[in-house]
């Protein structure tokens, strides 16, 4: 499996579901440790799709799909009833507000309330002294005609970085309950050769329409060894003790670019 870019869980049935940024949809099933994931006895489906995933989730409520896809001009947001269904519908559809700067990250709430971030911020937010992207929210993402809720999120810009990459990344986001959503933001330092990521506990105000976030897990100091390109982020048990991360290797092979799955505990 190469380029994962996308990872939900599903603990009812024990599928895994990983997606690839070149349109792959893998699902496993009955994994119990990271390692089942190189048994090919536990590969359920390896099927090719037309869509360049950044994200997937389950829909529970209407036993539906949502995903990500982003090439190179264009940036989206849809579902069907599988995972990159070409019978689908499209919640939103817009420009790439800048270069590989996409629609990122999906959340769905236990009331199945759907969040969705950019990686960098909509159009006209991808700027370094932007201090702030938009989360959208939509409380019936299936509606015929949904009504969306916007919440400014305080993004950590990267000015240690070089390019593009200065403006950080949201990489993924997931629902802790009804609440609060947890967010992984990373940076790559290209001088340095090396990636950048922490989980923030982020709290949405319905009065002001804000985010406020606290620090759950720095992977700089935190986390025993090198960490790599995370991208994606999902719970494994129904109760949301475990917490499931992958890197994604962009189809190279160096210190930061490779197979990685980190497993963290609640405590």
């Amino acid at each position: 499996m190469r380029g994962i870019s996308g990872l939900d869980i599903i603990p009812s049935s024990g599928e895994w579901h990983l997606v690839s940024d070149r349109g792959w949809h893998f699902v496993f099933s009955n994994i119990h440790k990271t390692q089942d994931l190189i048994d090919g006895s536990h590969l359920k489906l390896a099927q090719k799709t037309p869509f360049w995933f950044e994200s997937v989730r389950y829909y529970s409520l209407t036993a539906m799909y949502f995903w990500t896809d982003e090439h190179e001009f264009v940036t989206s947001l849809l579902y069907g009833k599988s995972v990159g269904d070409t019978v689908n519908k499209v919640l939103l559809k817009m420009p790439l507000p800048g270069p590989n700067k996409g629609l990122e990250a999906i959340a769905v709430t236990p009331a199945n309330t759907l969040w969705i971030a950019p990686e960098a911020g909509w159009e006209g937010e991808t700027r370094i002294n932007q201090d702030t992207v938009t989360f959208y929210r939509y409380p019936v993402p299936t509606a015929v005609d949904p009504v969306v809720e916007r919440f400014a999120y305080p993004m950590n810009r990267c000015s240690f970085a070089q390019s593009e990459e200065r403006l950080g990344g949201i990489s993924e986001i997931l629902a802790i309950d009804d609440t609060r959503v947890l967010v992984l933001e990373r940076c790559y330092d290209a001088s340095q050769k090396r990636v950048t990521a922490n989980l923030y506990v982020a709290t949405p105000n319905e009065q002001t329409h804000t985010f406020t976030k606290e620090l759950a897990f720095d992977f700089g100091r935190q986390f025993p060894g090198i960490v790599c390109n995370l991208e994606a982020m999902a719970w494994a048990d129904e109760q949301k003790q475990t917490l499931v991360l992958i890197a994604d290797d962009n189809f190279r092979q160096n210190q930061t670019l490779r197979n990685q799955v980190i497993v963290l505990h609640r405590q």
